[in-house]
């Protein structure tokens, strides 16, 4: 292998499924030097891009597992497991285990890129950046604390800066509640970090109050994107917020035109590039809004309409009475994949059949969507 010209072994080697690759390391010197080769990083990463993500598998209560080729006898809280998706496949399976941080206990707030941001579940300051495959970890300094705080982080590459960074939310309160109540707002703080520079900085101040719920951030063109919180309690209306990564600035992005989405059950996501919205209606349809034209109000269209309410599924014991569900992805067969989140189970709509598929249950695991790659934490150049 170190005999052949760099573009060919990265070419070789990019053809690999990233959890075999990093094995290569253990076999001498040489090739651990070559899985640090930014060519080949680049590669591989554009090569899995083109494939159906995995899916990160987060437990959180300390119970057994329910998904085939789970090991039934773990017990422990706070595991991470990759899972394989194939949209060819009428099943997930789970490739391996992922060490993790000695953490306590940690939520994941974002991937990116292939790298994972977790957050110290009991102490909202303890932030770290995460590559769950190389199993490079980077935990980030403290920043400032506030009583009875509430924490909601964002983490995203800027393009223009070559740089990842973290967004800190913070909002607090010296009397107990932090929920907006007669058109106030609670006081809230706004830091950043680099991985650059590993700092963090001010930025004063939000006029939004987040809807926090994890996952919760959507990047899309350098932005992060997220629900609001309705500032006044005889009001519904909910705002979409973005962070724009490279001007580290606040705007306010274009709602699609439905009451929907002014509703508890709604979340935003990416499908297929786009800045996208699902709602439910009152007669129980399930409706996905993706934006074509990221910022312009007028390319919000309604693509998909889902009926999830008494659905039965052969074979599985799962029977959909009034579940709502979260978008995960679209996958490159044109599926959507959807997580019910009462059940866990994991559904796959057609949209040309109007068919939805089962795949397995995921009880009392969260689901992240994951591009697995080779990308070292490195705070000097974070990105190939």
């Amino acid at each position: 292998m170190e005999s052949l010209p760099r573009e060919i072994a990265g070419d070789i080697l990019s053809r690999l499924p990233v959890t075999s690759l990093v094995n290569v390391k253990f076999v001498c010197r040489s090739w651990r030097k070559l899985l640090q080769d930014s060519l080949l990083v680049f590669m591989l990463f554009l090569r899995t891009t083109k494939k159906d993500p995995c899916l990160i598998l987060h437990s959180v209560h300390p119970i057994k597992h329910y998904v085939a080729d789970f090991p039934s006898d773990d017990s422990t809280p706070n595991q991470l497991y990759v899972a394989d998706f194939s949209s060819e496949g009428d099943r997930i399976e789970v490739v391996k285990k992922i060490r993790v941080p000695t953490l306590p206990e940690f939520y994941v707030t974002a991937s990116c890129n292939g790298l994972l941001c977790l957050c110290d579940s009991l102490h909202s300051s303890k932030l770290f950046i995460y590559n769950p495959f190389t199993m490079d970890v980077l935990e980030l300094p403290d920043s400032a604390q506030y009583p009875n705080q509430q924490v909601v982080v964002g983490f995203g590459f800027s393009s223009m800066g070559n740089d990842y960074k973290v967004v800190k939310i913070v909002y607090y309160s010296h009397r107990g509640s932090i929920r907006p109540s007669g058109g106030n707002l609670p006081q809230s703080s706004v830091e950043i970090l680099s991985l650059r520079s590993l700092t963090w900085r001010s930025l004063g101040e939000i006029p939004y109050q987040i809807f926090g719920k994890r996952p919760s951030q959507v990047l899309v063109n350098g932005r992060l994107n997220w629900a609001t919180w309705p500032i006044y309690r005889c009001s519904s209306a909910r705002l979409i917020v973005s962070f724009d990564l490279s001007e580290e600035k606040f705007y306010e992005v274009p709602r699609p035109d439905c009451g929907s989405l002014d509703k508890f059950n709604h979340n935003l996501m990416v499908l297929g590039g786009c800045l996208s919205a699902s709602v439910y209606r009152k007669d129980g349809y399930f409706e996905i809004w993706v934006m074509k034209e990221y910022n312009v109000k007028e390319s919000w269209i309604n693509l998909y309409n889902i009926d999830i309410m008494d659905q039965s599924f052969e074979n599985s014991g799962l029977h959909l009475k009034r579940s709502y569900a979260r978008v995960i992805c679209l996958l490159k067969n044109g599926e959507i994949l959807l997580e019910m989140t009462i059940t866990r189970a994991l559904l796959s709509f057609d949209p040309k059949s109007k068919h939805l598929a089962f795949h397995g249950l995921l009880r009392w695991y969260e689901t992240i969507v994951h591009v697995g790659s080779l990308h070292w934490i490195d705070t000097h150049v974070v990105a190939t």
